[in-house]
């Protein structure tokens, strides 16, 4: 089997998906060999035999809820491991548990496109800093893949929604609520260049709260019709899960939904939910994406006259509704919310494989199967085939996309005796960026400094140590001799995939002195 194509990923919190573009210049979502367009993040680990991965471990989730691992997402880059199996005590990292997930969408993408599934470009939120984006990038490659890019969502979304809508200047925001994580990001999109201005968002805020509120709902009326006020036995919440979050589907199209619930003969009962009583139950959840959206609005010097709705919870009424009040001058657009991300990410990937090819700046690359690599330069023949392939379709063009910093990036240090963090690059700072600042030494003969970086969301110059706070740190080893006050320039360099680099300068001496940073995961 060759490989015909590059591909994204959108490693969601609790759907994944896989997409790429065909011979004709279609963005195709890869159908799981369930025959699924998104496949459930979620991951059981079975004593003795392969994890299963997907929708059947979704389903039964809460009947084996110690081996099963969910919302493996919000732990990636925050904590060194999970626990599964009896009593919790067996570990494993949150990387090797998004490499199942990887490996299980490029599985079933190579048998629905008959391609080896290898070159990747993966999103990540656009909250995630270095240490998450660096924990994606070894996920997929624990799972074999080259991973070509890190993209934010909301930047793959965007392409995905420019190349297809946008044909003047504007300035859009990207509501991306999914499964687990909500996001709001304003870009500015002009041609083919796509700029992150500001972002914002929560962690742990997406459609499993509503589902939450749904179950709740539906069991106070369940108490209410039936007189039952008794815990659930496992099977029961299993079976609850599952048709309350197939109740919410439906009131997306119905102002009514039913759930069936049997406890036993004296406690049966099919319980009705109105889409109003619905949304009164989780309207404090929609307040904080509407508060977080309305913090970006307000901080941007161009106003947006587009929102773009993305992820599979964008297709609750509540969330178009609660927009169109709070924000009626915005024109509103639905943009595939399941899969847009995977699609943009997949268009992303191509662009990056045919800047490789040629070993230039991408020009007119053209959707189609790509070309492996070549060393070294391109033949005229090789050229004419990449400008040539699949006459009438539409050329993607050069996409250029400009991030910015998600968080706030500062050195611990001393301020009058007193340990602070010292921000040195800021929050929605335009990437790449390199800024450094000079500390003294703090004793004669000093040999060996730590330098600890921390990543926040605060603007402040200074702020208090803060060790949830922590991203890694490099040991700096100087030549003895310098006297306490003794200069040293330490510099801190975000590259344009978000990845962080440190450097330090001997000024007295003039002396580059190397200080690698790894960044070391820390536990919460």
């Amino acid at each position: 089997m060759e490989e015909k194509y590059v591909f994204g990923i959108d490693l969601g919190t609790t759907y994944s998906c896989i997409s790429y573009l065909d011979e004709n210049g279609q963005h195709v979502t890869c159908r799981s060999v369930e025959g699924q367009e998104t496949v459930p993040s979620v991951v059981r680990m079975q004593e003795g035999t392969e994890p299963v991965v997907g929708e059947s471990a979704k389903n039964n989730a809460i009947m084996f809820p110690e081996d099963t691992i969910m919302f493996v997402k919000t732990h990636i880059g925050r904590d060194n491991f999970v626990n599964y199996g009896q009593d919790y005590s067996k570990e494993i990292s949150p990387v090797s548990v998004s490499a199942k997930i990887l490996e299980k969408l490029a599985n079933d993408a190579s048998i629905y496109t008959n391609s080896v599934v290898k070159r990747v470009v993966i999103t990540v939120p656009a909250y995630f800093g270095q240490a998450e984006k660096e924990a994606t990038r070894n996920a997929g490659l624990e799972a074999g893949l080259d991973v070509i890019s890190i993209v934010e969502e909301p930047t793959a979304s965007a392409i995905y929604y420019g190349l297809n809508s946008s044909k003047e200047p504007e300035t859009i925001m990207v509501f991306d609520l999914g499964g687990g994580t909500f996001d709001i990001t304003a870009m500015k999109i002009e041609d083919k260049n796509f700029r992150v201005l500001t972002t914002d968002g929560n962690h742990d805020l997406g459609g499993k709260n509503w589902d939450a509120k749904l179950i709740e709902l539906v069991k106070e009326k369940f108490s209410e019709e039936t007189g039952y006020d008794e815990d659930y036995d496992i099977d029961i919440e299993q079976e609850l899960a599952i048709n309350c979050e197939k109740a919410k589907f439906a009131l997306t199209g119905s102002e009514v939904a039913n759930v069936s619930l049997r406890i036993d003969r004296q406690h049966a009962a099919n319980i009705t939910v109105t889409r109003q009583e619905f949304e009164e139950s989780t309207k404090t959840l929609l307040y904080t994406a509407i508060d977080l959206t309305k913090s970006v609005y307000d901080r941007l010097e161009e106003k947006p006259t587009k929102i773009l709705l993305v992820g599979g919870s964008s297709y609750m009424p509540q969330v178009k509704a609660a927009i169109e009040e709070n924000f009626p001058d915005l024109q509103i657009f639905i943009n595939e919310p399941n899969t847009s991300v995977s699609k943009g990410a997949s268009i992303y990937a191509y662009t990056c494989l045919v800047e490789e090819v040629e070993n230039k700046p991408v020009t007119t690359p053209v959707p189609g199967p790509i070309p492996a690599p070549v060393p070294g330069p391109i033949d005229p023949e090789r050229k004419r085939v990449l400008e040539g392939y699949g006459d009438g379709i539409k050329t993607i063009g050069e996409i250029n996309v400009q991030s910015v910093t998600t968080k706030s990036l500062g050195v611990r240090m001393l301020l009058n005796n007193q340990p602070k963090i010292n921000n040195i690059i800021f929050k929605d700072s335009l990437l790449p960026i390199t800024n450094s600042e000079v500390y003294g030494t703090n004793g004669d003969n000093a040999t060996n400094l730590p330098i600890k970086i921390y990543q926040s969301t605060y603007m402040d110059e200074f702020y208090e140590i803060d060790e949830d706070l922590y991203l890694g740190e490099t040991t700096l080893s100087i030549p003895p001799g310098l006297p306490a006050g003794s200069p040293i320039e330490v510099t801190i360099g975000v590259e344009k995939d978000g990845l962080v680099v440190v450097r330090a300068v001997d000024k007295t001496r003039n002396l580059d002195v190397k200080a690698e940073f790894n960044c070391e995961i820390a536990t919460k």
